[in-house]
C-alpha cells in the first residue's frame, strides 16, 4: 500500500515500462506491476542497501521476472531501450535536475518528478533546459503538502518568473494546491519582508511574486507604501535622479497599508481627490508635488490635501527621464518606425559621468519635410497644436527630449540634429532654431511626458498581479486651446 505521495506519482505514470530512480524500497515500482499499469519495472538506486530491500520487495510478491533492479548514480547506469516513464522522488530538487541533466535521451519519456525541497529551482530549470511542464498536483501525506511535476522534453526553453517558479502548474481550486500556494505564499512574503527590513536586495521580486500567489488563491496581502516606492525605485532608481531634483516619497507614511494606486503626470488637488473618492493610498507621479519651499499650508496645496486624505505621494522626476525604459525611451519607441530611427548614437544632455542624461539624437532615413513632421508628431503625441520652425536643412537626424528642454537647443545643434522634438519652447528658442536652420517642434509639456503613465501601470500590473492600478482620470492637459 502506497503512501498518499507516491500514489500521486503512480497516477502520473502513463505508459509500459517504468524507471524509479531511487527506488528505496521498491514499493513504487511493486504497486505500478502489482495493478497492471505498467508491464516492466526499473528499480534503481545509487547504494546497495536500498536496492536489496526492493529486491526483496519484488521477490516477496512475485515480481523479479517483471522487473530489473540496478546499482545507478541517478540515470548513468540506465538503459534507454523501451523506458516510457521515468520517476524521481523524494529527493531535492537541484540533485532531480542535475539526475535529469545526465540524461541525453529522454524525449518522448514522461517524466514523474517529486521534489522534497527546492521545488521552485526544479521548476525553473525544467523550463530554462528545454522541458514542458504538463502538468502538477500538490498531495497533503500528514502534516507536509508535497507536490509531483508531471514533465516531457521537447527542446523548447521557456522564459521563467519568480511568481512562475513558485506557483507551477498548481491548480488553486484544488484544496491541496491551495494549501501548498498559501504556505509557500507565506514564507515569500515573510522572506521578502525580512529581506526589505534589513536593506537586503531582491525583496521586491519575492513580495510581488508572493502577492501574485495571495491574489491566485483569493486572499489579499497588503501591500505597504514602501512596496510601492521600492517598485518605482526599480523601474527609475533614485541613484540617478539628477542634483537639485526632488524625488521618492513626498508625503505619507512609509508603513501604511495600500489598498488602491492612482497616477497621475502632476498630483494636482482634482487627482487628490478622485483618489480620496477611489480610495487610493498612492498616488505615483512624474512631477514633484513639492518642488519649491512651502510658506503657507492649506487645502489649496495638493500636497497638504493628499496628507489629509491619508494619501502618499510617490514622485519620479529625473529618474524616470533617465531610467533605462524611462520617458525618453518611450519616445524613442514611439518614433522609431514612423521616422525610421537609428539606435540612439548620443544623449543631448549628459548628467552623468557613465554618461546618463536627457534626451538622445538618432538618425533618421525618413526623409521628411517640417511639415510633414509636424503632423505626425501631432498625431503620435495626441497633441492639440504643435508648434514648429521650418529649418532649411534635409532632416537626416532627429534630437528629442521629453518634457520643456528647449533649452537644450544649443546641445542638439552641436550635435548634428536637423531636427529637434521637446516641449514649453520659448520664443527665442524659436528664433535660435531659424537661425541654425533647424527644424524645432514643441509638441508640449504634458503630451511628451503623459505617455510614462501607461508604461507605469504596465509596469505595476506585471509585477504586482492584481493590484489596482488606475491613471487618474483627472490626469489631464492643464492648457485649454482656442484653435
Amino acid at each position: 500500500m502506497l503512501d498518499k505521495r507516491l500514489s500521486l506519482c503512480a497516477e502520473f505514470v502513463t505508459g509500459d515500462k517504468v524507471c524509479d530512480v531511487g527506488t528505496d524500497h521498491g514499493y513504487l515500482a511493486a504497486e505500478l506491476l502489482e495493478s497492471g499499469k505498467c508491464s516492466f519495472a526499473v528499480a534503481a538506486d545509487i547504494n546497495e542497501k536500498p536496492l536489496e530491500s526492493a529486491r526483496a520487495t519484488l521477490e516477496k510478491r512475485g515480481l523479479l521476472d517483471k522487473s530489473e533492479v540496478v546499482l545507478s548514480d541517478g540515470l548513468k547506469n540506465i538503459s534507454p531501450d523501451g523506458i516510457t516513464d521515468i520517476v524521481v522522488a523524494g529527493m531535492g530538487g537541484e540533485l532531480i535536475a542535475e539526475i535529469l541533466s545526465h540524461a541525453d535521451w529522454l524525449t518522448g519519456v514522461n517524466l514523474v518528478l517529486q521534489p522534497m525541497t527546492q521545488a521552485p529551482y526544479l521548476r525553473r530549470w525544467l523550463a530554462e533546459n528545454g522541458f514542458k511542464l504538463k502538468a502538477e498536483q500538490a498531495v497533503s501525506d500528514g502534516k507536509r503538502i508535497y507536490t509531483v511535476l508531471n514533465a516531457e522534453y521537447d527542446g523548447e526553453k521557456r522564459a521563467v518568473t519568480l511568481l512562475s517558479e513558485q506557483v507551477g502548474g498548481l491548480d488553486p481550486k484544488r484544496e491541496d494546491d491551495f494549501e501548498y500556494i498559501k504556505k509557500n505564499a507565506e514564507k515569500l512574503y515573510t522572506a521578502g519582508c525580512a529581506r526589505r527590513d534589513s536593506g537586503s536586495g531582491g525583496w521586491v521580486e519575492m513580495i510581488s511574486a508572493a502577492y501574485g500567489m495571495f491574489n491566485m488563491i483569493g486572499e489579499k496581502k497588503m501591500l505597504k507604501v514602501k512596496d510601492i516606492l521600492a517598485e518605482m525605485d526599480k523601474i527609475a532608481p533614485l541613484s540617478i535622479i539628477h542634483k537639485g531634483d526632488n524625488s521618492g516619497l513626498l508625503v505619507g507614511d512609509p508603513e501604511a497599508e495600500v489598498t488602491k494606486v492612482l497616477t497621475a503626470l502632476d498630483i494636482t488637488c482634482d487627482v487628490v481627490k478622485e483618489a480620496a473618492e477611489k480610495g487610493a493610498k498612492v498616488i505615483i507621479s512624474h512631477h514633484p508635488v513639492i518642488y519649491h519651499p512651502l510658506y503657507t499650508l492649506d487645502d489649496s496645496n495638493p500636497a497638504c490635501l493628499a496628507l489629509k486624505h491619508g494619501i502618499a505621494c510617490i514622485c519620479f522626476h529625473s529618474p524616470l527621464d533617465m531610467a533605462d525604459g524611462g520617458i525618453n525611451d518611450i519616445i524613442f519607441d514611439m518614433l522609431k518606425d514612423e521616422f525610421k530611427l537609428s539606435a540612439k548614437e548620443a544623449v543631448v544632455e549628459p548628467v552623468h559621468s557613465d554618461g546618463r542624461g536627457y534626451g538622445m539624437v538618432c538618425a533618421s532615413k525618413a526623409e521628411l519635410t517640417p511639415e510633414k513632421m509636424a503632423e505626425r508628431l501631432k498625431d503620435i503625441f495626441g497633441c492639440t497644436v504643435v508648434r514648429y520652425t521650418k529649418g532649411s536643412r534635409p532632416i537626416r537626424k532627429i534630437a528629442f527630449c521629453s518634457g520643456g528642454a528647449g533649452s537644450d537647443l544649443p546641445n542638439a545643434v552641436k550635435l548634428g540634429a536637423d531636427a529637434y522634438i521637446t516641449g514649453d519652447v520659448k520664443h527665442d528658442q524659436l528664433v535660435t532654431a531659424v537661425n541654425c536652420g533647424v527644424s524645432l517642434f514643441d509638441c508640449g509639456h504634458y503630451h511628451t511626458e503623459v505617455i510614462a503613465m501607461e508604461y507605469l501601470k504596465k509596469r505595476f500590473c506585471e509585477d504586482f498581479e492584481g493590484l489596482d492600478f488606475e491613471i487618474a482620470e483627472s490626469c489631464t492637459d492643464p492648457a485649454c486651446y482656442a484653435v
